[in-house]
C-alpha cells in the first residue's frame, strides 16, 4: 500500500535539543485511515526541564467495536480498553475532536515534537488537524527511537519499555499518553547525556550519516577487453599479479564459474579465445589471456 501523501507535514530531524515538546497519543487502533485519536498529551520542555504539561481525552465516533467477543456499539474495543485503561464512560464526556484539537495546536505551537516512534503520533495528529481544523500539522519531529537504537545497540528490542528499563527510568502508568510523555522525557534526557558523554553533538549525529559506497580501487580502462567483465583465473594463472592486472583493467575476478562470468582463463597453450558451451563463458587459453590482458606472458 502506498504511503499517504501529507503535504505541509514537518520534517523528521536529528538533533539533541534542550527546548522541545514531548508528545504522545492514544488511538482506537493502528490505521490512520480507520482509527481515531482518543487522547493527546504533551510536555513543554525548556532548557531540559518541564515547563508545562497538557492532556486531553478526545471523544471518537460511536461505532461497532468488539466487546466480550461480540460486535456492539461503543467507542473503544476490549483490546484498547485493556491496553490504555480508557473506557467508553471516560470518553462519553470528553470533548469532540473539533473542540480538543485547537487546544492541542495552541499548546504545541511551532515546537520541535519529540516522541518514541513519533511518526505514529504525528501521522494521527496531521490527519486529524486536516480533517477537523482544515490545516496540517507542520511541526518538525525528532524520533527518540532512532537515538535509542544508535546508543543502545545491545538491546534486542527498543520499545519504550525496553529503553526505559535499560536507562533506569520508571515505567509506571505506561500506555496512557501523559505517563508515556513523562517516560519519554526521562529516557531522552538520559540518552542525550549518554550521547554527549561519548563526544560532541556533531560527532554523535555523524554516526547517522549514510556511508558513501567505496570508490573502486582502480578506475579501469574503458575499451579494454576485460573492462566491466568478470573472469575466473584457474591453476597457475590464479596469481596476485594477474588478479591485480585484471582489476586495473576494470574487470572483476570471480571465485568460481557461475552465472555472470564472462571469461575463464586456463593454463593451457593457445592464442585464441574458445567459445563456451551453451552460451557459457569464453575460455581463454594462457596465450589468449595474456594477449588480451596486454602484458607479456610470464614464464
Amino acid at each position: 500500500m502506498a504511503k499517504p501523501q501529507r503535504p505541509g507535514k514537518g520534517e523528521s530531524v536529528l538533533c539533541l535539543p534542550r527546548d522541545y515538546t514531548v508528545v504522545d497519543t492514544e488511538t482506537t487502533g493502528l490505521s490512520t485511515e480507520s482509527c481515531c485519536l482518543i487522547e493527546v498529551s504533551a510536555l513543554r520542555v525548556r532548557e531540559g526541564r518541564v515547563a508545562a504539561e497538557f492532556s486531553t481525552l478526545i471523544r471518537p465516533p460511536w461505532r461497532e467495536v468488539q466487546k466480550n467477543g461480540q460486535w456492539q456499539q461503543g467507542y473503544v474495543d476490549d483490546f484498547i480498553q485493556g491496553l490504555t485503561g480508557i473506557t467508553d464512560e471516560m470518553l462519553e464526556g470528553a470533548p469532540l475532536p473539533e473542540e480538543a484539537l485547537p487546544q492541542v495546536e495552541d499548546f504545541l505551537g511551532r515546537d520541535l515534537l519529540l516522541g518514541h516512534n513519533v511518526g505514529f503520533d504525528t501521522a494521527f495528529l496531521y490527519d486529524s488537524f486536516q480533517k477537523y481544523l482544515g490545516r496540517p500539522l507542520g511541526n518538525n519531529s525528532l524520533d527518540q527511537l532512532r537515538l535509542a537504537r544508535k546508543l543502545l545497540p545491545q538491546l534486542p528490542h527498543h520499545r519504550l519499555g525496553d529503553v526505559a528499563a535499560a536507562l533506569g527510568v520508571p515505567y509506571e502508568g505506561a500506555h496512557r499518553a501523559l505517563a508515556d510523555c513523562w517516560i519519554t522525557y526521562g529516557c531522552y534526557e538520559k540518552l542525550r547525556a549518554l550521547a554527549l558523554s561519548q563526544g560532541t553533538e556533531e560527532e554523535f549525529l555523524q554516526r547517522f550519516e549514510k556511508k558513501k559506497p567505496a570508490k573502486p580501487r582502480y578506475p579501469g580502462v574503458p575499451g579494454h577487453p576485460f573492462y566491466q567483465k568478470t573472469l575466473v583465473l584457474t591453476g597457475s594463472l590464479d596469481t596476485s599479479q594477474n588478479r591485480e592486472a585484471v582489476l586495473r583493467a576494470g574487470g572483476k575476478v570471480g571465485k568460481e564459474v557461475a552465472a555472470g562470468v564472462d571469461f575463464v582463463a586456463i593454463p593451457a597453450p593457445g592464442e585464441k579465445p574458445l567459445p563456451g558451451k551453451e552460451g557459457g563463458p569464453s575460455i581463454l587459453p594462457q596465450g589468449a589471456f595474456y594477449r588480451l590482458l596486454g602484458q607479456s606472458q610470464t614464464p
